[in-house]
């Protein structure tokens, strides 16, 4: 049970747990990645697309992430020195990558089956429509 209490516009105040799903990151990057091989400040722009509004996210877990990923066979990157400023590392998914975001959606789309559920069970219990 999460400590402290809630606040409009959901999640527990005083907890230690964000509001999102743990680890929820991941997929999101590598989603991103598989549409287009981009930097870390890139994605962190990006992540606007799934509801994280600017400033929640620091670019050093961003960065922190891709690295275990990296680590992890998931992604692979390389230093981009074309341009006019400073080399820049890029990231792509490997197939391992591609493998882990399927498993990712597979378990998401069986979580939302299960809320979808509750909230169903919910919704007849208390009368709503």
């Amino acid at each position: 049970m999460p400590r402290g209490h809630w606040e409009p516009g959901g999640g527990f105040g005083g907890s230690a747990c964000p509001r999102r799903i743990a680890r929820f990151l991941e997929p999101c990057l590598l989603l991103l990645l598989r549409g287009d091989a981009t930097h870390g400040y890139g994605l962190l722009e990006a992540l606007r697309q799934f509801g994280f509004a600017p400033g929640t996210v620091d670019a050093s877990v961003i960065y922190r992430i891709l690295r275990e990923m990296e680590q992890a066979g998931w992604v692979s990157s390389q230093w981009d020195t074309t341009g006019s400023g400073a080399p820049r590392r890029v990231y792509t998914v490997t197939p391992d990558g591609a493998e882990y975001l399927a498993a990712w959606i597979s378990d998401l789309r069986a979580t939302r089956d299960e809320i979808d559920q509750f909230i169903r069970a919910y919704t007849t219990q208390s009368g709503e429509r």
